[in-house]
């Protein structure tokens, strides 16, 4: 059942979307010739793209490559217009809502679109669902392993350096929280891999973990303070954007706390039961 403040929350995203819509077709509107619509022919592996005046006309006049801009605009109006509907209907039926949830608005205009017309449209909105699996799916490149480096793997397969790491990364899947191991960061010196980078959903934004494993070496040690110093130079500061953790040989890592910590942040993180992705 959705509660009445998810009920509020609904109504205040719903507002915001018409008033976002509406102020951008005026917009787009005012650069094309009234009245024109979008007409779409598969042609090969792709399509051709036409300006009709009216329904009964067969295909209407051919927009060129070179003028692909005034395709993107009428798709844009036609996709617009859609979700403008979309959004004032869920707004009339919103307080009918009993079980279930609200039917999303945004999707309902995407999907009604032809996939030629898809393709030339930037949506309003994505889904936190879809969102967390493009996050998960991006390419970089990461740290090599020496030759001689001792192997270490999580439950899922992915090669770390230690065996914390292995501890840390199987707590993360075990509550379904997405990361990816040592994603590059750009600092204004230098470039880091932090080891894990985390997907705060709520925000949509990056959280990024250091976990320091060896803090009874001094040199290491040093370096580690060094490191931490850089973060917060750049703008990275503890539980805001960045996670420190510590371990030595006689203090070594302890399982229940990590784990009692990122079930901590789920809530914080936009995750309420751990499992929105899974």
């Amino acid at each position: 059942m959705i509660n009445e403040h998810e009920l509020v929350q609904e109504m205040a995203m719903l507002d915001k979307g018409i008033e976002k819509v509406t102020a951008e077709l005026e917009l787009l509107k005012g650069n094309i010739e009234q009245p024109v619509m979008l007409h779409v022919i598969r042609h090969g592996n792709g399509y051709q793209y036409y300006k009709r005046r009216k329904e009964s006309e067969t295909n209407g006049e051919y927009i060129k490559k070179k003028d692909i801009s005034k395709a993107v605009t009428l798709a844009q109006i036609e996709y617009d217009e859609r979700l403008l509907d979309s959004l004032q209907e869920a707004k009339k039926n919103i307080k009918k809502i009993e079980s279930d949830g609200l039917v999303n608005p945004f999707e309902t205009a995407m999907a009604q679109m032809s996939p030629g017309k898809r393709l030339l449209i930037k949506p309003h909105y994505i889904s936190d669902e879809m969102y967390i699996r493009n996050w998960r799916e991006q390419k970089y490149e990461s740290l090599p392993f020496r030759e001689d480096s001792s192997e270490y793997y999580t439950r899922s397969g992915i090669r770390v350096r230690s065996k914390s790491e292995v501890l840390i990364a199987d707590i993360l899947d075990e509550i379904a929280v997405p990361f990816l191991y040592e994603k590059p960061l750009h600092l204004k010196k230098r470039t880091v891999h932090p080891d894990f980078t985390l997907l705060n959903i709520k925000e949509r934004k990056e959280v990024y973990w250091e976990h320091f494993g060896m803090m009874d070496d001094r040199e290491y040690r040093d370096e580690a303070l060094m490191k931490i110093r850089e973060y917060e130079s750049n703008g990275y500061y503890q539980f805001n954007s960045v996670i420190w953790t510590f371990e030595s040989v006689k203090y070594p890592i302890n399982t229940k706390v990590i784990r009692d910590l990122l079930i901590s942040l789920l809530v914080s993180f936009g995750y309420p039961s751990g499992k929105l992705h899974s």
